[in-house]
């Protein structure tokens, strides 16, 4: 599933940023997780390890919907950070993290965990209304801490309902000189 921004009104991904998704977390017009969200639950709340595996295994996947990258020149590819600290909900430590190196070993690009940091936590954003998730997206203080001047970004994270991490951290790369920047995302999620 390649989409060009998350399908919710509200939507906060920068213009630019390409979006894949293995799909969609929720059934179509049901109140019960697909295949692919019971597996995220499994992994990001229950901390299933053999979920998070699989998981991974099919996020690589991805690989085949990133748009290619300029002839010899390898694409970065980092998560977007988790809570200072540890989580707060007892989740999968990071399964972001997991998922971005998942798709870096199996050809996205160069593995780079520390490329992107986080200063603050801030609460999680489930059950956090769209009007606050920009806020306080701006106030976990992200941070690009290495060169991405004329690089090619791949930026993973798990979930995605309106785009307000992504865009934060989306945002930060694009101001720091990244060529360009492509999330890729485990599952989307939709509003309430």
């Amino acid at each position: 599933m390649r989409v060009r921004q998350c399908d919710e009104a509200g939507s906060r991904i920068p213009a630019g940023i390409e979006v894949c998704a293995l799909g969609d977390y929720w059934q179509p017009d049901e109140d019960a997780r697909s295949d692919l969200g019971d597996l995220v639950y499994r992994a990001k709340d229950c901390s299933d390890t053999a979920a998070a595996a699989e998981l991974a295994a099919r996020f690589v996947s991805l690989l085949a919907l990133l748009p290619p990258a300029p002839a010899g020149v390898t694409p970065l590819v980092t998560s977007v950070p988790h809570n200072p600290n540890g989580s707060p909900c007892g989740e999968f430590p990071d399964l972001a993290a997991m998922l971005a190196h998942a798709l870096a070993t199996a050809g996205a690009g160069e593995y780079r965990p520390g490329l992107v940091a986080r200063r603050h936590r801030t609460p999680r954003l489930r059950g956090v209304s769209p009007e606050r998730r920009p806020a306080l997206a701006e106030a976990a203080g992200y941070e690009v801490r290495e060169p991405v001047s004329s690089r090619h970004v791949v930026l993973v994270d798990d979930v995605i309902l309106t785009g307000s991490t992504v865009a934060a951290v989306a945002e930060r790369l694009q101001a720091a000189n990244a060529a360009s920047v492509t999330a890729a995302i485990a599952a989307k999620t939709r509003l309430g």
